[in-house]
């Protein structure tokens, strides 16, 4: 093949039509198409034949704004089919960069999905291009394309120096034109011919023996030539066939699944990505095997291949451990076509870690500053030259002529070669910061930062980062007399730069360092402001990127080159040791340190606007990972606010940590500031409340507490952190000594069937009894609670209900431990299940007022229990007739063991029983849908609730949803219309029915890394939906609080469906949800009260107070919408069905914050809901 290998696109696609035209050339996973190497061809040559009646002509350049998919292939080689020329964009670009990379370009049409992208589109307008939307794939007919209005056809314009006649392509023709960021600001243009691409598919088919029955699964975007070269046209020339996921993105929670499904042999994605799938291994394993005859097993991949970023020996050596494939690193740049080294297959040569491998295909020499070849070992400027390099850059001389000296072309990275020829990088002659791939011109950031008013200098450079290898970071000087915080500068830059491009950090510095002849180097800044100087305020990075750290991370210890530490630093060395992720509070005097301490240990802070919203979200936070949510407050009253939280927790039996800042204890008892006895009055509210009275008690302290609230029932604790203490320090040494005992916390669920963890001694005895008890009963029901849900009983649950086929119901917050459509999931007839069932197996729920104390009326007079619970005292205080005292996932599936040994019965489908409780769901179930089908004007919450359900069923099955639901008739209608189908997956009231929880919990939700038991699958790396859903009281206690966080790649969206009041106790949180541009939807069902607006008639009305507003209403009409717009983000105002289909579609799509205010019938929803004789 090498003697005679095609020189366009079109000739290697041919050629795989000729020789494998009916084998798969494409499949798109979860059902979608499946295409042949024919099926494609047609299916180009169709678009092809739109574009030549469009008017595009050879030379044109056309720029295609979508993600991954097969409209994009398909277009993207119709172009290239046409003579044209292809510049893929990254959609995420702002309208500014649009606009730049398309006038640069020269772009004479803009191609864009059916949807559209709406900063694409004003950026077209703006500059005169026309656009044609793409619609859906149709098989040999391609892909319909529709111009926008008022276009039929491209006004002819003249080419210089085009391409010459002809309707076939030529090698010579540029086939892709792609931007390369450079020294300047200014990023460059890269033309690519389709010789050269042709060079480079030649390449990497011959370095990876790629063959037709090689199967690449692509995650890369295809606007980089990464994705578009090795993963999809290196493939498809070698006649192989790609898999495209149909998310369009890298999802690591489905990413082993559908490899396994589609067959796939092999992949290729950043060191971002892999890293990734090993955190996801640690938490999950291997993917789950089809049947439960086997375990979980990797498929057996031929290779995988790392390129884009430098991948660290140690990961690569875990992966191919865990994996059990190489693990191939490459090396390419987009002048090159993409590949230019890499590694060889095991058969074919050595394999050296730290080592981008051999040449392929092309000419490598390490030059000297005046061209000369360097020897073995000599360190130089790594060059080039090839078929597959590009002859320069667009209208861009000076480049040319630095780029392109001495015949060869100069990649700006430094390196070496080993006595075999073997390629090391060593550092990079250019500053380009390398993010996780994406390679990002600092001087494009310094343009930007310059551009922020009251900014007098600024140098943006590359700073080391676990999860992304390296993150922008800044050092900015401000004019005379200007204040500007972190976040203004971020908020100034989202404008103008891409998400990825931003700074991280940003130092505030009086000047920048310089070198002796007063010049200013980039590197000597990034060593200056990483070592200390400056002030910096670093934002919360992604939750992703510190699940990744922490996984492979050794344990913080206080850095080599100080001599002391300072107590704020000794708190977060201590968290960072626990393993503590994030930190949520409100900052102020004594303890603002304290998080910017965290920040450097890379704890992820999220500052509040109310310390009551953060305690809920410490405490969501700790029931979410079973590892403690850690709630960081002022002294006195902020202490005191931190308390909503905190006994929140501690009812719930959910781990939180709350650290507080105290007054001066030399001055207590003198009025001193914010003065409290803390520790005494937190202390009824807490399993453990305590005082480091000196800068050493600090570790043993912090690591009591946090060990107090995972062991046994799970709960709250209290650190009070005196202002004097604070202020001490400690030499490095001895602190050192100090956190040798501190260790990362395991949460329970983790090491429950652990068999050298201890069970009760009377367990099994107990178990013989339950089993009887319930092989006996005549109508057994199984009640599953929040606690199963907390210690990750879903596997053992499961497997119980399968062996007994005992009926079961779930409490609120145990819903999605098994999923509500299972048929043996009884909500539908609760009344009847708890009136009438003979035994009840309880797991993890307390029989209190939620389960109306296990008595008559509501439960049969003759009903026996069987409890499991953690807690011993729960068990005497409730007296079952047979107690299982134990963890959850221990106990139950000791339980179900024993049941399928024993050749326990398992109920018939059949059992009269079991008919029983299923008629009675069918009739109730039908009742509700004949409520939900009625579309109401104005709205209630029966159409409201079903709107939404059908937009989240529509959701990719990737998208992990949690619930977050609190007010009084949103709250109890959303349990009965929106199913759960994941464990964990919805967060409510809970035990205390506590309103104005929702927005905190949501936070909680989406920055929470959850996992599942490890078989499972519940939760996981990929993408998520958080939906709370709450009355419109809840919203208001603090008026600014509905946050999450968006990780790496937009894999999260959390939906708040709030009622208006419960809305209200921390609406202004919206604030903090657009300060850190997550991506949250917020829906307020807005019926003008609590439970409802004014509902009272003239009779009602007494004269005295006639004028005084009903205790129940709020404004009528308020646009809480405008909320959110108020703050930068996206409102909607919702009246009827229609209007709110049209809102949560755009607003899902968009995964930006966003508040759709939906306007429902006043008199919708009763008073009190389910609770009226509380009231």
């Amino acid at each position: 093949m090498a003697d005679a290998k095609p020189q366009t696109l079109r000739a290697w696609l041919h050629s795989a039509v000729e020789s494998r035209g009916d084998a798969t050339a494409i499949v798109v996973t979860q059902g979608g198409p499946t295409v042949t190497h024919a099926g494609l061809e047609a299916a180009v040559d169709a678009v092809a034949a739109q574009l030549r009646a469009l008017g595009v002509k050879p030379g044109d350049l056309v720029s295609l704004a979508f993600p991954n998919s097969l409209e994009f292939v398909v277009l993207f080689l119709a172009v290239t089919r046409v003579r044209a020329t292809a510049a893929p964009l990254n959609a995420a670009y702002t309208e500014e960069e649009f606009k730049f990379y398309m006038e640069d370009a020269q772009a004479r049409l803009l191609l864009l999905p059916e949807g559209g992208t709406p900063k694409a589109q004003a950026a077209a307008a703006a500059l005169g291009v026309p656009v044609a939307h793409a619609g859906s794939y149709g098989g040999e007919a391609g892909v319909p394309l529709r111009p926008s209005p008022g276009v039929s056809r491209l006004p002819d314009v003249d080419i210089p120096n085009g391409p010459g006649p002809g309707r076939t392509p030529d090698p010579a023709d540029v086939a892709l034109f792609l931007h390369t960021s450079g020294t300047t600001s200014r990023p460059k243009g890269v033309p690519l011919t389709h010789a050269n691409l042709s060079a480079s598919i030649g390449n990497i088919i011959a370095t990876y023996d790629l063959t037709p029955v090689d199967r690449s699964y692509l995650v890369m975007p295809l606007f980089h030539v990464h994705g578009l070269m090795a993963a999809l046209l290196a493939s498809l020339s070698a006649g192989g066939s790609v898999v495209l996921p149909a998310s369009g993105r890298f999802s690591a929670s489905i990413f082993w699944d559908e490899v396994v499904q589609s067959g796939a042999t092999w992949y290729t994605a950043v060191p971002t990505m892999h890293q990734i799938l090993l955190s996801r291994h640690r938490s999950h394993g291997p993917p789950a095997p089809p049947d439960a005859s086997s375990a979980g097993a990797y498929p057996p991949l031929r290779f995988i291949r790392s390129c884009s970023a430098s991948l660290a020996a140690s990961v690569l050596s875990e992966m191919e451990s865990v994996f059990g494939a190489p693990v191939l690193e490459a090396y390419a740049m987009t002048e090159a076509s993409h590949q230019m080294t890499a590694n060889p297959l095991p058969a074919k040569g050595s394999h050296k870690a730290g080592s981008v491998g051999l040449p392929t295909g092309i000419e490598l020499a390490i030059l000297d500053e005046q061209g000369r070849e360097l020897g073995a070992g000599e360190r130089g400027e790594v060059c080039i030259r090839g078929a597959n390099v590009t002859a320069g850059y667009r209208s861009n001389p000076a480049a040319n002529e630095a780029a392109f000296a001495f015949g060869w072309f100069h990649t700006g990275d430094e390196g070496k070669r080993d006595e075999e020829g073997y390629l090391f990088l060593t550092g990079r002659l250019k500053e380009l910061i390398n993010r996780g791939g994406e390679k990002i011109s600092p001087l494009e950031v310094d343009a930007a930062l310059l551009a922020v008013k009251g900014v007098a200098e600024a140098v943006a450079f590359s700073a080391p980062d676990a999860h992304y290898g390296e993150e922008v970071n800044a050092a900015v000087v401000l004019e005379p007399g200007v204040s500007l915080t972190q976040e203004e500068v971020q908020g100034h830059l989202k404008n103008h730069l891409a998400a990825f491009k931003l700074p991280k950090r940003v130092f505030f510095v009086d000047q920048l360092p310089r070198t002796a002849t007063g010049k200013i180097q980039r590197r000597f800044v990034a060593q200056a402001m990483l070592a200390g100087e400056g002030t910096p305020a670093a934002a919360p990075a992604a939750p992703a990127a510190a699940a990744a750290a922490a996984a492979t991370a050794p344990s913080p210890t206080p850095s080599a080159s100080s001599t002391t530490l300072d107590s704020p630093s000794l708190i977060a060395l201590s968290l960072a040791r626990l393993g503590i992720t994030h930190l949520f509070g409100v900052i102020g005097i004594p303890v603002t340190a304290i998080a910017t301490a965290a920040q450097q240990q890379g704890i992820h802070f999220l500052s509040f606007r109310n310390e009551q919203a953060a305690g809920y979200a410490a405490a969501a936070y700790g029931y979410l990972t079973g590892t403690p949510g850690v709630l960081l407050t002022v002294s006195g009253p902020g202490c005191v606010h931190a308390l909503a939280g905190v006994s929140h927790a501690q009812v719930n039996t959910w781990p939180l940590l709350l650290l507080s800042g105290s007054c001066t204890q030399g001055d207590i008892g003198q009025g001193d500031f914010q003065e409290l006895d803390q520790v005494g009055v937190v202390r009824p509210f807490v399993k453990e409340s305590g005082r480091a009275k000196t800068i050493g008690e600090i570790p043993g302290v912090v690591k009591r507490a946090a060990e107090a609230t995972v062991a046994g029932r799970p709960g709250a604790a209290y650190v009070d952190l005196p202002a004097d203490v604070l202020h001490e320090i400690i030499t490095e040494e001895d602190a050192r000594k100090l956190l040798e005992g501190v260790k990362p916390l395991v949460p329970l669920w983790r090491t429950a069937l652990d068999p050298s963890v201890p069970l009760a001694s009377n367990l099994e005895s107990n178990l013989t009894e339950a089993i009887a008890l319930l092989r006996g009963a005549k109508a057994p029901l199984l009640v599953v609670g929040k606690g199963a849900a907390y210690a990750h009983a879903e596997k053992e649950i499961v497997a119980l209900v399968e062996a007994s086929g005992i009926p079961f119901l779930p409490t609120p917050m145990g819903k999605g431990v098994l999923p509500d459509s299972h048929p043996l999931c009884v909500s539908a007839a609760r009344s009847l299940a708890l009136a009438q069932a003979d035994v009840a197996l309880v797991v993890g729920a307390r029989l209190n007022w939620i389960l109306h104390f296990g008595q008559p009326p509501k439960w049969a007079a003759g009903v026996k229990f069987v409890l499991v619970d953690v807690d011993e005292s729960e068990v005497v205080l409730r007296r079952p007739v047979v107690g299982l005292v134990g963890d959850a996932r221990a106990v139950v599936g000791r339980l179900a063991a024993r049941w399928a040994a024993e050749g326990g019965q398992k109920l018939p489908t059949d059992n009269p029983w079991v008919e029983k409780l299923k008629a009675k769901a069918s009739v109730n179930t039908a009742k509700m849908e004949s409520l939900l089908s009625q579309d109401a004007s104005p709205l209630n919450f029966h159409c409201s609730l079903r709107v939404l359900r059908d937009k989240l069923a529509a959701l990719p099955p990737s998208v992990s949803t949690i619930l977050c639901s609190e007010g009084a008739n949103t709250m109890d209608m959303g349990r009965t219309v929106l199913p759960q189908s994941a464990p964990r997956s919805r967060l409510d009231a809970a035990t205390w029915g506590t309103m104005g929880v929702g927005l905190g919990y949501a936070v909680a939700a989406a920055v929470a890394p959850l996992s599942g038991s490890g078989e499972s699958g519940s939760g996981g790396s990929g993408e998520r939906l958080v939906v709370a859903l709450e009355g419109d009281s809840a919203f208001g206690f603090s008026g600014m609080e509905v946050e999450v966080t968006l990780l790496s790649g937009g894999e999260r969206l959390v939906v708040a469906l709030e009622g208006d009041s419960a809305f209200g106790f921390s609406g202004m949180e919206v604030e903090t949800m657009v300060r850190y541009n997550l991506p949250i939807v917020v829906i307020v069902m807005n019926n003008g009260g609590i439970y409802g607006g004014d509902r009272r008639g003239p009779v009602e009305l007494p004269e005295t107070t006639r004028s005084d507003p009903v205790p129940t209403s709020f404004v009528e009409g308020a646009r809480y919408d405008r909320m959110m717009e108020a703050f930068g983000g996206q409102g909607y105002h919702v009246t009827t069905v229609r209007e709110l289909e049209g809102a949560l579609e755009r607003a899902f799509a968009e995964r930006r914050p966003a508040l759709v205010n939906v306007v429902i019938d006043p008199m919708a929803g009763a008073e009190s809901g389910r609770l009226t004789h509380k009231n």
